[in-house]
């Protein structure tokens, strides 16, 4: 078995199981290392078997792409009318992100840039979680230096607390535009968002700390990767878990600097700064995790985006508990508790992840019991007896410390939030309502439908084509490809079919289903990786079949982003509908259709990638058309949101809502940051730069 990746997986299969060794086959055929390169190659080869997407380097039409955006929104935030920030502010805050931006750019600089003496100094300096250079790397550099190819190596990355390369997801620059400025772009539209659609000025004071939030987070995700740049090459010095405590100390230095000691952010400065520093350190954990724990499966963008995500999903969870056991929370804290669905969505959330985290050792513990077949040979009857119960005494054992923890601590506490019993108050708000009862009859049959085409048409392959994939393995790889595609993209419809009559008919229970499906998703992940019993194996053979070369890490991700990019626009945008549909569309209409024709039709490439301007095409057109027969269709069956939308939609509007898909395509098409997460929350900003919000704004169902 290859050990030099960590295959995600510890069944109790013995080694000589065919299905077992396919799929890892499979996964080292899509690894980036598993290329063979000769020492005899012609320089041609060379390019083929280093393709243009193993660079790690932002195009600088991705660059423009985000720069123009970003520059496009806080304009228009500025410009907004009745902003509570001052302009002066807003200025401020751009300078501090653009210096910082620059200064990470000129720290990356720091870095060795000779691909030699970078395999030397991560083989010599690198910290025990680095990956060795493989035989087949040093091959493949030797071939470079014999026939003068052009060095392939990687530009100049930004990383963070002195983390090597290999903790990084490896075919995608470092995504530090997104990292730095999508949540930024986010905060400041649902703040346009909340001042011009609802008349509460303490809602608009809880949405301004939140901004003030992402602000600070996003300056102290800089400073972080400009440190970790200035100060990698002392890096056997300062180790990562060094610089992790002293990043800890230094970002509640510079929160309480900011927050205490200038007027950036006049909210959040007249909060407990206590609550502020939980935040960040959250944060920051948040991201040392990805790094030390889950690498190779995110860039740093992404990492930062989701990492911020948590923080303020963790941000608002305290406020919740406070304003309800404490009686000195800030008055626009007390004025603006959630609701019910809201509260529920962060129990099932939060309370999934607190399960991994008091369930860890027992946890690796199944892991580890697990592994023993692969690694070890010649057991007898009676040691693979004992290693079985150990499998189901460790596995039992987790289910029982879950069922506790539901039991005694979450539901406590959403009985306090709540008032009434979590579990009574879910099915009252299901069976009360008779278009939640049709939404859920719908979606089984929904689901139901989806699987007989997942095994009549895309999982029994013809017998000619079966003949033609033994005879040739050219074929056989191609028709493999061309099957996980269409899986993919399947399910791309599926989130369509099922997610778009939720937000015409019952947002709200629409918003507690992803929350619940995103709990169930990382419960479902936590059985998978730590091959819990007996479930573990069977969950890990089915979500090996969508894998591509953004999974190589230890946690397969595809399915969770496609849920939260579906899910982020409609937690966020619930009352403006072309908002609210910006996941869906882009991902179950545009990413697919992009894909799909591409992958058939396309000929002219986009410089330095792999998609196509015939797919960027069909991005454009899919995407607007949908919108336009979702919206008149849903008017025509006297949908009430839809049918104010349709009278008060102008030319204009249309235009503007036209270049908001153009520019997405463009990003979709230049940026190699998972556009399953990442598209969403940038079409979702531009949607509410772009529209009349007084026309557009609907009240919540």
């Amino acid at each position: 078995m290859d050990t030099q990746y960590d295959e995600g997986f510890a069944s109790s299969s013995s080694i000589d199981d065919s299905q077992t060794k396919e799929v890892l086959r499979r996964r080292r055929r899509q690894s980036p290392l598993s290329a063979r390169t000769s020492s005899l190659a012609s320089p041609a080869d060379l390019m083929q078997s280093f393709p243009v997407d193993t660079l790690i380097a932002a195009a600088p039409s991705e660059r423009l792409v985000w720069l123009a955006s970003y520059f496009w929104a806080s304009y228009q935030f500025i410009e907004m009318p009745s902003n509570p920030l001052s302009v002066n502010t807003i200025l401020v805050w751009t300078v501090l992100i653009l210096c910082g931006l620059m200064v990470c750019h000129l720290s990356s600089r720091c870095l060795p840039v000779n691909q030699a003496k970078l395999c030397e100094k991560s083989t010599t300096d690198s910290s025990s979680d680095d990956l060795p250079i493989s035989p087949t790397s040093k091959a493949a550099m030797h071939a470079r230096q014999t026939f003068g190819a052009p060095d392939l190596a990687s530009p100049h990355t930004n990383r963070i607390f002195g983390a090597s390369r290999a903790a990084f997801r490896a075919d995608a620059d470092d995504g530090l535009l997104c990292g730095a400025l999508l949540l930024i772009m986010v905060a400041y539209a649902q703040m346009v968002h909340v001042v011009e659609s609802q008349d509460n000025p303490l809602l608009v004071t809880w949405m301004q700390a939140k901004l003030e939030l992402v602000l600070l987070m996003s300056l102290i995700f800089l400073i972080l990767v400009s440190a970790s740049g200035i100060l990698h090459p002392v890096k056997r010095i300062i180790r990562k878990r060094g610089l992790f405590v002293s990043s800890i100390l230094v970002s509640g230095v510079v929160t309480f600097g900011i927050t205490r000691m200038t007027a950036l952010t006049p909210i959040l400065g007249q909060t407990s700064v206590w609550l502020t520093v939980l935040s960040i350190v959250v944060y920051q954990w948040s991201m040392y995790l990805c790094v030390v724990a889950l690498k190779r499966c995110f860039t740093l963008g992404e990492m930062s985006v989701i990492s911020q995500g948590a923080a303020v999903m963790v941000h608002m969870a305290v406020e919740m508990l406070w304003a309800s056991f404490y009686d000195d929370a800030p008055l626009y804290i007390k004025g603006n508790m959630m609701g019910a669905e809201t509260v529920m969505i962060h129990a099932v959330v939060l309370g999934m992840v607190f399960i991994g985290v008091i369930a860890y050792p027992l946890l690796r513990y199944c892991r580890r019991v697990a592994q023993r077949p692969y690694w070890r040979s010649q057991f007898s009857n009676e040691a693979l007896a004992s290693i079985q119960r150990r499998k189901i005494l460790s596995a039992i054992a987790f289910y029982t410390l879950t069922g506790l923890v539901v039991v005694f601590v979450i539901s406590p506490v959403c009985t306090t939030l709540l008032h009434q019993n979590p579990f009574l108050w879910t099915l009252d708000f299901i069976f009360t309502s008779p278009s939640r009862l049709f939404l859920c009859m719908y979606w089984a049959t929904a689901i139901g439908i989806t699987v007989v085409v997942w095994v009549l048409l895309l999982d029994l392959p013809s017998t000619m084509e079966q003949a033609a994939m033994a005879a040739d393995s050219h074929i056989r790889t191609k028709k493999l490809t061309s099957s996980l595609n269409k899986k993919r993209k399947l399910f791309h419809g599926l989130a369509v079919l099922m997610f778009v009559p939720g937000i015409l008919f019952a947002d709200s229970f629409l918003r507690l289903a992803f929350g619940v499906a995103l709990a169930a998703f990382i419960y479902l992940e936590y059985l998978r990786y730590f091959a819990v019993w007996p479930y573990g194996k069977n969950i890990h053979m089915f979500l090996t079949e969508f894998i591509d070369n953004r999974d190589l890490g230890p946690v397969i991700l595809s399915h969770i982003y496609l849920l939260l990019g579906c899910a982020c626009p409609v937690w966020l945008g619930s009352s403006n509908l072309f908002a609210s549909l910006s996941g869906i569309l882009s991902l179950g209409f545009g990413d697919a259709a992009a894909s799909l024709v591409g992958k058939r039709y396309g000929r002219w490439h986009w410089p330095n990638s792999k998609k196509t301007v015939e797919g960027t095409l069909s991005f454009i057109g899919v995407v607007f058309v949908s919108m336009l027969v979702i919206l008149y269709t849903s008017a025509m069956l006297r949908i009430d949101s839809a049918m104010t939308i349709a009278c008060s939609m102008g030319l204009s509007d249309w235009f503007g809502y036209f270049l908001v898909v153009c520019v997405s395509a463009l990003l979709e098409a230049f940026s190699s940051q998972n556009d399953n997460i990442i598209i969403p929350l940038f079409m979702y900003a531009l949607v509410i730069f772009s529209q009349d919000h007084h026309q557009l704004s609907l009240s919540s169902q």
